[in-house]
């Protein structure tokens, strides 16, 4: 019998490792950067998805860009890929979608070196210092890009291990900077998000399978498994990114139609301070995320796969029927779990609006449960490579 190969052990340490040396970079400000005019700088509504991959909503840091521009040009390559049919799947290799994600992810973190610049605060204001900036930002955006690229491939959790340590480092300062009166709302909140995520994120929806190949004792283990979270934190995260959409939009009407009303209205609230754009910031949210589930767990390649493979859902007939019932699920599932997170959020938004508790703490309800989710997400992975770990002296 061979011996355990301490899979599980080895894979942890080198995460670790990946997160010391980030976070040592992740301390590297920006040359010529006027570092005291970023003091102070609180957990505000726009700034979720920065703190998240990031760490911090500064941008005074050579690694400010993070992890963010990898993990949106995975989201957008992943959703562009959801959408094609089986076959242009089949013919697209792992190695060119690793070169379209650098591709853009290139881009993404140029555009966005080149805005961080332009909103900085310099000691000495001038071209040569803003073009140096830039490089420095693409330059640890390169580096935290390789760094998460080695995690997915030697240890756990992908960009998750990251997040938790960015998003964590930023809730112990911002609790530490505030008040006990302050944080006893946001907490109790927290704790019932917190409960409500695990649950979601560690058990799944089991819909009963009859295989022609299995005709013993273990038949009634065959099942088609779906979160009842279906697209997890997802949504949430990349939630900024998405209302800045219509935010440019409206803005770019505006600065050529000053003049109209309704373009001025929209311009000024369409914004997560005000009443409207905090609507709009959570139906989107809402949409966003049942149109993920959808495309991630896609009912028409399931029944389609199940009909290939002479496997059908007990109970159900095969073809329309089974896409309409794994449709119905994956609805039912991702409308529930959309629901409470949108309703968290709101409930965020409008303790900020009224002045209850203070911008700085008004969004950890929603930062603990996203950070909870990927703990989930941890755990899980951990526990699959332990089994198999397990498992392997007899393989």
């Amino acid at each position: 019998m061979k011996e355990k190969t301490h899979l599980v052990r080895n894979r942890c340490l080198f995460s670790i490792f990946i997160i010391f040396i980030y976070f040592l970079c992740h301390r590297v400000p920006l040359n010529g950067i006027d570092m005291s005019a970023y003091d102070n700088l609180g957990l505000d509504l726009g700034a979720i998805l920065t703190l998240a991959v990031n760490g911090s909503n500064k941008r005074c840091y050579v690694m400010s860009l993070g992890i963010s521009p990898y993990i949106t040009s995975s989201l957008v390559v992943s959703i562009v890929q959801a959408m094609r049919s089986k076959e242009s799947k089949a013919r697209t290799s792992p190695k060119a979608m690793n070169y379209w994600i650098t591709a853009i992810s290139f881009v993404i973190a140029l555009v966005q070196s080149i805005f961080y610049a332009l909103e900085l605060k310099y000691v000495d204001s001038n071209l040569m210092s803003m073009v140096l900036v830039i490089f420095e930002l693409m330059a640890g955006a390169s580096i935290a890009q390789y760094l998460l690229l080695k995690n997915k491939k030697y240890g756990v959790g992908g960009f998750a291990p990251i997040i938790v340590v960015n998003m964590t480092e930023s809730l112990v300062a911002i609790m530490l900077g505030s008040k006990f009166v302050d944080l006893r709302i946001p907490l109790m909140i927290s704790l019932i998000m917190v409960i409500i995520m695990i649950f979601m994120e560690m058990h799944e929806k089991r819909i009963p399978l009859q295989r022609v190949s299995v005709h013993n004792v273990h038949a009634e283990k065959n099942y088609l498994a779906i979160k009842y979270n279906p697209v997890g934190f997802m949504a949430i995260m990349f939630g900024s990114s998405i209302f800045m959409i219509p935010q440019l939009i409206f803005g770019l009407l505006h600065y050529f139609y000053k003049d109209n009303e309704s373009i001025t209205w929209l311009y000024i609230n369409l914004n997560m301070s005000k009443p409207f754009g905090m609507c709009v910031y959570i139906g989107l949210m809402f949409i966003f995320s049942i149109l993920l589930a959808l495309l991630f767990i896609n009912p028409k390649e399931l029944s389609e796969d199940l009909l290939q493979s002479g496997d059908s859902i007990v109970n159900v007939p095969a073809g329309k029927a089974t896409r309409r019932y794994i449709r119905k699920w994956v609805l039912l599932l991702s409308f529930i779990s959309t629901t409470i997170m949108c309703a968290c959020l709101a409930v965020c938004l409008y303790l900020q609006y009224k002045g209850i508790v203070p911008s700085t703490v008004a969004m950890l309800p929603t930062t603990f449960m996203m950070l909870s989710g990927l703990l989930c997400t941890l755990y899980l992975e951990i526990k699959a490579y332990r089994d198999f770990d397990s498992y392997k002296p007899f393989i």
